[in-house]
């Protein structure tokens, strides 16, 4: 059993809540959950949805969709893509990959070649990336994704 006293200590530790960010806080990322500075700069944006008699769902016509006051995200925390790459960063990257460079250690190696800090590429996207473009040239090369993989060895053989 607790004594009162250490009651109360876990009920003030409980109740204090968490720092407020301020107006321009560098560590804006997507990964981040802060409270907002006041109520006014709270987001408006609710979801209410309910479920009918007839097991439908339905949103409530004063749900709001709007998000607003949120902080601006840093450019070092994007996500790149396929459309940000250059053609010689796609041919290095084809390059690498046909060497077994791991998606995580092409992610870095872009990363550093790059002067600009616009973000990083994702190993998943690289990996992914990656295979639709092997699929690709196996389609050139006549090897379709219904042949078998003796059939694939031996038309990888013939090229």
């Amino acid at each position: 059993m607790v004594s009162k006293s250490k009651k109360n200590t876990i009920v003030k530790n409980k109740r204090t809540p968490p720092p407020k960010h301020t107006e321009d806080d560098p560590r804006a990322r997507r990964c981040v959950s802060q409270r907002a500075p006041s109520r006014e700069k709270t987001c408006p944006m609710r979801l209410l949805v309910y479920l009918s008699n007839q097991n439908e769902w339905y949103l409530q016509t004063n749900s709001c969709l709007q998000h607003k006051f949120h902080p601006k995200l840093d450019n070092s925390a994007m996500v790149l893509s396929q459309k940000d790459m250059s053609e010689q960063e796609q041919s290095l990257v084809n390059v690498l990959y046909d060497h077994n460079v791991p998606p995580s250690t092409i992610s870095r190696v872009l990363s550093s070649l790059s002067d600009e800090d616009k973000g990083s590429f994702n190993p998943r996207f690289l990996f992914n990336f990656n295979e639709k473009s092997r699929n690709l040239i196996d389609v050139a090369n006549g090897i379709l994704p219904t042949c078998s993989d003796a059939e694939k060895t031996l038309k990888k053989l013939e090229l």
